[in-house]
Formats: structure tokens, sequence, C-alpha cells
């Protein structure tokens, strides 16, 4: 499972933002500290504001700011909103279904249980756990015959 940098870098201004808590930021400021292009980051900068996880202010003492505390920040709907698909091979998109093994293949079931289980793992995350360094997940148990007796 693979991130775009687009949403890597959504991630990145969400965790400098959630540091720098006690005053607005810029998006100058964030480029220069990663230094990655202040022209990308504005677009990034641009979904976030229309998804709502950050605040915006124009003009003097402007800047960034992140619209909800850290903990109420889910990192899979961060990652859900900043992603355009989750194609994970050809044959999840309905249009580009050309392989020769569907439809008896179960490789698409499989990466659908896989994305599925990515995906919850993220949304057990929030914004402040990435900031505490302590990310700890439940992931669901597998059941074996052990566990059917």
């Amino acid at each position: 499972m693979q991130i775009t940098s687009y949403t890597d870098y959504a991630l990145r201004v969400l965790i400098y933002l959630a540091m720098s808590s006690n005053r607005q930021t810029t998006i100058t400021e964030i480029a220069d500290f990663y230094n990655i292009s202040r022209n990308h980051l504005v677009k990034v900068v641009h979904q976030l504001g229309s998804k709502g996880f950050v605040r915006t202010t124009r003009g003097k003492g402007g800047g960034l700011s992140l619209q909800h505390p850290p903990e109420m920040i889910s990192i899979g709907e961060v990652v859900r909103s900043m992603e355009s698909h989750f194609n994970w091979v050809e044959c999840f998109d309905p249009a580009q279904q050309h392989c020769r093994l569907l439809p008896g293949c179960g490789l698409k079931q499989l990466l659908g249980r896989a994305g599925d289980a990515y995906l919850q793992v993220l949304d057990a995350a929030t914004l402040a756990d990435l900031l505490s360094g302590t990310v700890t997940v439940e992931l669901p148990r597998k059941e074996t015959s052990d566990n059917l007796k």
C-alpha cells in the first residue's frame, strides 16, 4: 500500500501545524522547513482547507492553523480526503479491467482486504498519536481453525 507525495505533504503540513499550535504559520515557512516546493504546497494546503482540516487567514498576521485539535483529526480521514482513488491494481478500476485473469483471480479480493486493513489502521490513529510518537493500534485477529474451536 502506498500514498502519493501529495498525501505525504498533507500529513507533514498537519504535523507541522500541530507542533506550532500556539501560533500562525505560513506556507513558505513549512516549505522551507521540509525543503519542498512552495507551489506544490499551496495546492495541498488549499485542499486541506477546503476539506476542513486547516484554517487559513489572509493578510498581515494571517497564516495557517489547524481547524480542529490534533486528537480530533483522523489520519484515515486525511488520507481518504487527499487520495484520488484506492485502485491498488488495474482490476479495481472498472474502466481499466483488461486483465486476462479476471474473473477467476483472487488477487483483487486479497488486495481489497489488505487495503481495508490498511485504512482501518490509519482510521485508528489521530494527529495527536503521530505527535506523541507512540502509535499503537490493535489489529483484528485472523481467524484460524484454533480460534473456531
